[in-house]
């Protein structure tokens, strides 16, 4: 009598599917850590936390309510259900890598270095950079006081303004923050001809510059706005041409989000497009600016 075949063995086989599964998990694991949704859940945002300056921060109350009446109807047109972390600490880059928030809209200039961390929306906002002098006095009102220039579409009419600047800031004391895109444009632009002084923080670059120790100062235009309404700062002015350039200032203010989430971007880049596209950046820019600073262009390339 021939004895039956025994039945396979399944039990063999368990260590391979466990491998799997942990492999599985493994990878899953590694693809949040680095960022990345798993699974494709980049591709269905339906709420999002926004991480944006509140009303304590020293931004101006203009570049607040822009970007807050802003992030509403841009969530609306991305039919997303969004929530505003104005917290301390939640409307920078840090807050963003560490998922605090989804998205940044902190006046974000989105630069070359920052483009190393993280990924920006295009642009819904293009920022000017100036001087503020004391008011009255020898630096008030100097030629192209109003007028915005770029060193890339009008670069005829920048060096010209440039050059005229240098001679009238002959033998002055020019400050700005430390670090920032407007020292390097002093240092590069009048250093020659004015002493340039860096500083840590505004506070103490702003009592300079009432207290004569300084003769003028460079800051983004929206801040400078702010500081000239504040008391004790009524004696200072915006004073000279604005300019504005890609390469040295940046390629404006945008939404900033996390490189892996390329939809979301996405996302706003369509929604921002839409805003320009029928006149809302510039109905909204003109609401808290007076003036037009949104980006008239609808097709924009990503940064």
């Amino acid at each position: 009598m021939t004895s039956a075949t025994p039945a396979p063995r399944r039990r063999a086989a368990r260590p391979l599917a466990l491998a799997a599964a942990m492999s599985l998990a493994a990878m899953s694991l590694a693809a949040l850590i680095a960022g990345a949704p798993a699974s494709g859940a980049d591709m269905a945002w339906k709420s999002l936390r926004i991480g944006m300056r509140g009303p304590d921060s020293p931004a101006s109350e203009a570049t607040i309510g822009y970007e807050a009446d802003l992030a509403q109807d841009l969530c609306r047109r991305m039919a997303v259900a969004c929530t505003f972390d104005t917290g301390k600490g939640n409307d920078g880059v840090a807050a963003l890598l560490a998922r605090r928030v989804d998205a940044l809209m902190s006046w974000l200039p989105v630069t070359a270095s920052q483009r190393q961390t993280i990924d920006f929306s295009y642009a819904y906002a293009l920022e000017r950079h100036g001087l503020i002098v004391p008011d009255p006095g020898p630096l008030a009102g100097l030629p192209g006081t109003g007028k915005t220039l770029s060193l890339t579409v009008t670069p005829q009419d920048a060096r010209d303004a440039i050059d005229a600047l240098r001679g009238r800031l002959a033998g002055r004391t020019v400050g700005a923050l430390a670090g920032s895109v407007d020292l390097a444009f002093l240092q590069g632009q009048i250093g020659g001809s004015a002493t340039i002084r860096p500083y840590e923080s505004m506070e103490p670059l702003l009592r300079d510059l009432a207290e004569g120790r300084l003769d003028a100062a460079m800051a983004e235009v929206t801040r400078l706005q702010a500081i000239v309404t504040l008391p004790g700062y009524r004696n200072l002015a915006i004073s000279g041409p604005q300019f504005s350039d890609e390469e040295l200032f940046g390629d404006g203010i945008a939404v900033g989000v996390r490189k892996p989430d390329r939809t979301l971007r996405e996302m706003f880049d369509r929604a921002i497009a839409d805003a320009i596209g029928d006149g809302t950046l510039e109905r909204l820019s003109l609401k808290w600016f007076k003036a037009d600073i949104s980006p008239h262009r609808c097709n924009c390339k990503p940064f």
